[in-house]
């Protein structure tokens, strides 16, 4: 009984969830955006205390520039958002050690410098998938 107990407490002290706070820049070159442009600037100011996460996101590309701000809880309750006017609702959960949101999945790289974004879209002409790879710029690792 005593061995179980031991089992069960390591289990629950070895997971916790990735922390994603941090100053994030896109590495455009580690990254596919497949058939859209690549952006020019794209910065990700993330805020995460557990279960709640904000990002901060700037860009700006051919198409323009942009802000938005990202409000998110990963315990599976919905949140809203305003991104370039339009709102947004989404549910988030993780699933291991990827924060999922509605068709994107998030990621921490085991050296907590690499963040990445896999997305997928549906367009007209069908899916576009994207792999974007941010990297810290920030000291601040938790």
């Amino acid at each position: 009984m005593r061995l179980v107990l031991s089992l069960f407490a390591l289990s629950v002290v070895a997971y916790s969830a990735p922390d994603f706070t941090g100053s994030w820049k896109v590495n455009v070159a580690k990254s596919n955006f497949g058939a859209m442009p690549s952006p020019d600037k794209y910065t990700r100011v993330i805020e995460h205390k557990e279960p709640t996460v904000k990002i901060e996101e700037s860009q700006s590309s051919e198409r323009g520039e942009w802000t938005g701000i990202i409000n998110l809880k990963t315990d599976g309750t919905e949140t809203s958002s305003e991104i370039r006017g339009n709102a947004l609702k989404s549910v988030s959960r993780w699933d291991g050690e990827v924060l999922s949101i509605l068709n994107d999945r998030l990621s921490l790289s085991a050296d907590k410098q690499t963040l990445t974004l896999q997305r997928k879209i549906d367009t007209p002409n069908g899916v576009l998938e994207q792999s974007v790879v941010f990297e810290r710029q920030d000291s601040t690792v938790k």
